[in-house]
């Protein structure tokens, strides 16, 4: 057993690095080909808003491939796995995405930055992005709602990007500055363009969080699930802007504040479905609803009555002779014949031979222990003194803890 679990954590561990490393340096090579990163440039003290856009990039690039080596390493988890192995996967995926820093760091070489150490810059945002990778890995490996979040904002991001740069590789030309989360098409003109930069990443998070809200919710999965559905995307691309920071010009600062809102954008809209999605309880699925929350406890099977209980249950449902009579005279209900062998011999007896030490009562008549004591009177008056008598009031009081003086 030892053996076949830590194969399958090696599984879980490989899967993971492996998907990291390859959607990193995918995505790499997909943006250098593409033209939408260029480390080798030289960037003026003007144009420093071109290479902060790069950094966001290569950072959000680092994130996403350690969330791919979530999403593939969630196929290897064993199940019942506690946090411990999703965060040791999580991990894996992380080391998997620092695979980025060398591919990014080597072109950085050739990068002229005014005032800027660009190789470690670029290598530095490269391993915060995979640092923060881990956390998105982990979410991935443990939540539906987070791993669709995920796969559906990148999906939407990269869709932005391709759409920016298609105009540029019909005609051939040199594609322009392409912003994470922003369409830069050529098409579009610059006054839309900037003012949509300020829109476009709010309104991502927000529509991704509507649709992995009702994705949610048909799922039936827990309100807190679908309440923060929408979280984990956009996060990502918060985290990005974070790391490269707001630039020095309008036209960094603007994509930066937006990625600063897009996080809450994508949060209320799941809230939303999650809220809105309840609708008004009706009477009969009550019931149903209940029984759903609250599973039966499981319940033994019946077993057989001992003999024992066979024989006290058949003695309960006869009735004994000479239960109504001392019924009659107690004026309570007989002994029970479970109780002892003395109590069905008293039934048997007639009514008037019963004693109370028979029937379990004794005749206690108001207590009067605080009337004044009278006189003894002689033996001549025919009576004994009262230290002779014995009623049966004294014996009831003197049981009951309550004695005469």
């Amino acid at each position: 057993m030892p053996v076949m679990a830590f194969r399958t954590r090696a599984k879980l561990v490989g899967a993971a690095f492996g998907a990291a490393a390859l959607v990193g340096a995918g995505q790499l090579g997909l943006a250098y080909g593409l033209g939408v990163l260029d480390l080798t440039r030289a960037v003026e003290i003007t144009a420093r808003d071109g290479w902060t856009a790069e950094l966001a990039w290569v950072a959000w690039f680092a994130m996403t491939a350690a969330a791919a080596g979530g999403l593939v390493g969630r196929a290897w988890l064993p199940a019942g796995a506690g946090a411990t192995t999703r965060l040791v996967a999580g991990t894996a995926a992380g080391f998997g995405a620092a695979l980025i820093v060398p591919l990014t760091m080597q072109p950085a070489r050739s990068a002229q930055v005014v005032g800027v150490d660009a190789v470690f810059v670029i290598g530095a945002c490269a391993i915060l992005g995979a640092v923060a990778g881990v956390l998105a890995a982990y979410a991935a490996l443990g939540r539906n709602a987070a791993r669709w979040s995920l796969a559906t904002t990148s999906a939407v991001i990269w869709l932005l990007a391709l759409v920016s740069v298609a105009p540029t590789l019909r005609s051939g030309d040199k594609p322009s500055l392409v912003r994470l989360g922003v369409l830069d098409a050529g098409f579009v003109p610059d006054d839309l363009a900037e003012q949509a930069s300020l829109a476009t990443m709010p309104a991502i998070a927000l529509i991704c969080g509507l649709v992995i809200g009702i994705a949610a919710r048909r799922k039936r999965l827990s309100m807190a699930s679908i309440a923060l559905a929408g979280l984990p995307g956009p996060a990502l691309l918060t985290l990005a802007y974070l790391i490269a920071g707001p630039g020095s010009g309008r036209g960094q600062e603007l994509p930066y504040w937006a990625a600063m809102t897009a996080t809450g954008a994508g949060v209320l809209g799941s809230v939303l479905i999650a809220v809105l999605g309840r609708g008004p309880a009706k009477d009969g699925d009550a019931p149903e609803r209940a029984a759903a929350e609250h599973p039966p406890l499981p319940q033994r099977d019946a077993k057989p009555d001992s003999a024992i209980a066979k024989a006290a249950n058949s003695v309960s449902n006869s009735p004994l002779p000479g239960a109504g009579a001392a019924q009659a005279i107690t004026g309570r209900a007989a002994v029970s014949a479970r109780a002892s062998v003395a109590a069905r011999a008293a039934a048997q007896r007639p009514a008037e031979e019963l004693r109370p030490s028979d029937t379990g009562v004794i005749t206690m008549p108001p207590f009067d222990g605080f009337a004044k004591p009278q006189s003894p009177q002689s033996p001549q008056s025919g009576q004994l003194p009262p230290q002779q008598q014995r009623p049966d009031g004294e014996i009831s009081d003197w049981v009951s803890g309550l004695g005469r003086g």
